[in-house]
């Protein structure tokens, strides 16, 4: 038989009055003041350690990622969901992956673009100049000659120039599509950086309930699929890259073979 104590309080009662608070839908404000909290606690605690190195250590660490690292780790300590805090973990994770990927990939695309930008220049350098205006003037095969630009030029204009051991219009467009196309692999490394960095603020913003923050991880997984997918992509075409860029050192005007799918001219 349960005895009863006087002047006890009835814990069947009280559980009763903050099972809701405890167990309940997530209060957007509480998140949000709670969240708040944790941060600051952090930026407290941060401040108070020292090494050997002080605060030198501190300013020398990169604070944007330290911040962002911070904020996921103080929502975690808020969501009463172990299922959303895993899915939510591993989201994170997920995009950090694909962030790190992105800055290896972009690092190699302006490795890439100096190289040909250099043997662009090389090429420009050995191209045949007009009599007149002193231009850089480029053959073709077919016998046409165009500027650097593309412009036509008139076949009396040039009829007295050598162009024996001069770069030509195919090797012309080559260095132009080569260049561009390394141009249109960073800008897109670059955008899924961006977008990497959107979804990571999205799904830790505090102002978000349970039902908003799930959809919104649920969204950015989905996404970070197709991210990681299209960085595959780009590091399988640029990779052989790595080995065709050392062969571009010509002599006079060789035009060496293209390494990727995508590029479908000669390349320098």
């Amino acid at each position: 038989m349960r005895k009863t104590f006087e002047n006890f309080p009835d814990l069947d009662a009280a559980f009763e009055a903050v099972k809701g608070q405890l167990f309940g839908p997530l209060d957007p404000a509480l998140v949000a003041r709670k969240h708040k909290e944790i941060l600051e606690d952090h930026k407290e605690k941060r401040e108070q350690e020292f090494d050997p190195h002080g605060r030198l250590r501190l300013a020398g660490d990169d604070r944007t990622e330290r911040d962002r690292k911070d904020r996921l780790e103080a929502l975690l300590l808020t969501i009463t969901s172990q299922r959303l805090a895993e899915k939510l973990r591993e989201t994170y994770k997920a995009f950090d992956g694909i962030r790190d990927k992105a800055h290896e990939l972009l690092e190699r695309m302006n490795n890439l673009l100096r190289d040909a930008r250099s043997d662009y220049q090389d090429l420009l350098n050995n191209a045949a100049r007009h009599p007149v205006t002193g231009d850089a003037i480029f053959r073709y095969k077919d016998g046409r000659v165009e500027n650097e630009d593309g412009r036509a030029v008139a076949r009396d204009e040039v009829a007295k120039v050598d162009f024996d051991g001069k770069a030509t219009g195919e090797q012309k467009d080559a260095g132009q599509s080569r260049i561009s196309e390394l141009e249109h692999f960073r800008e897109e490394v670059i955008g899924i950086t961006a977008r990497a960095e959107s979804h990571q603020n999205r799904i830790t913003d505090p102002a978000l309930d349970e039902d908003e923050r799930e959809q919104a991880v649920d969204d950015a997984a989905k996404d970070a699929d197709g991210m990681q997918k299209r960085l595959e992509e780009i590091d399988h075409l640029t990779v052989p890259e790595l080995a065709a860029s050392q062969e571009v050192r010509r002599e006079g005007a060789t035009v060496h073979g293209t390494a990727t799918d995508l590029i479908t001219v000669p390349k320098l």
